[in-house]
């Protein structure tokens, strides 16, 4: 063989390691799609982890917030978090996940005023919010009260016409 192949096989034998060592991670998300009967959004992001070796807590930073995952079974966790109806904003919302060694390096550069674009998460996905419905522009009764009140107008005044 000549020295090319064996550092072709050199760095594939590392990615396989590398792969085999590293978690694969799946995210399904769920938000709030009506603002009717609730006063929040609700966020909530699943995630399964796929590794011989899975973190024993997880966790994430969703615009700046840091949150616990909580443990929803064997190598998933639940991140979940709520936003006021007139803050939340329709769009992607970028969550980070880290492991404990992440997270102890983020809340010390959080601690200290320092950037923590240094600290790498085991993760990231996006949660979708498309928007809530919050109901119809003018509601039934409303609708129902005006045109009661065009009828009763029309009836007095032809009632008029007719007497004079």
């Amino acid at each position: 063989m000549t020295p090319t192949h064996c550092i072709l096989v050199a760095l594939s034998l590392c990615v396989i390691a590398s792969s085999a060592a590293g978690c694969k991670y799946a995210v399904d998300s769920y938000t709030t799609s009506d603002a009717m009967i609730v006063t929040e959004a609700a966020f909530i992001a699943q995630v399964n982890a796929e590794c011989e070796d899975s973190p024993s807590n997880l966790y994430a930073e969703v615009e700046g917030r840091l949150l616990v995952a909580a443990n929803a079974g064997p190598n998933k966790y639940q991140v979940s978090w709520l936003d006021d109806f007139k803050k939340a904003r329709r769009g992607d919302y970028y969550v980070k996940f880290y492991d404990e060694a992440g997270y102890g390096q983020l809340r010390k550069l959080l601690r200290d005023g320092e950037s923590t674009s240094s600290v790498t998460p085991v993760h990231s996905a996006y949660v979708r919010y498309p928007g809530a419905y919050k109901g119809v522009w003018v509601n039934s009764e409303f609708l129902a009260a005006i045109v009661s009140m065009v009828v009763l107008y029309f009836a007095y005044t032809f009632k008029s016409k007719i007497v004079s």
